[in-house]
């Protein structure tokens, strides 16, 4: 019996863990964070003009994502599209950071 109710319990905590994770707020969070790390890397990286364009465009995405996100059409989204969205900004976080990493260092002189 106690193993049933743990069952129980272990599934609503995931359940309401998952909703949290997709909730409008969170992801109005790594909205941001993805626009913040798309800023840091123009600026890092080179003046080239694709990666510039391409940062540029994640830029006014996340910007137009935001709004989306903090309007009322938000909760029109089904539960698995969500799920999609958060992964894909989860994805794109991942190699904006790992672009981030990469940018050559500003001197060539050893600090």
């Amino acid at each position: 019996m106690f193993d049933r109710i743990r069952k129980i319990l272990s599934k609503r905590l995931m359940k309401y863990q998952q909703n949290k994770q997709l909730s409008a707020s969170e992801l109005h969070r790594i909205t941001q964070e993805i626009r913040y790390l798309a800023e840091i890397a123009a600026k890092v990286n080179p003046a080239q003009n694709q990666t510039l364009d391409k940062l540029q465009k994640i830029t006014a995405e996340m910007e137009k994502l935001t709004e989306f996100v903090d309007s009322k059409d938000f909760t029109k989204i089904p539960y698995k599209a969500r799920i999609e969205l958060r992964e894909n900004l989860l994805q794109s976080r991942k190699k904006l950071v790992d672009a981030i990493h990469q940018a050559p260092p500003p001197t060539d002189i050893l600090q």
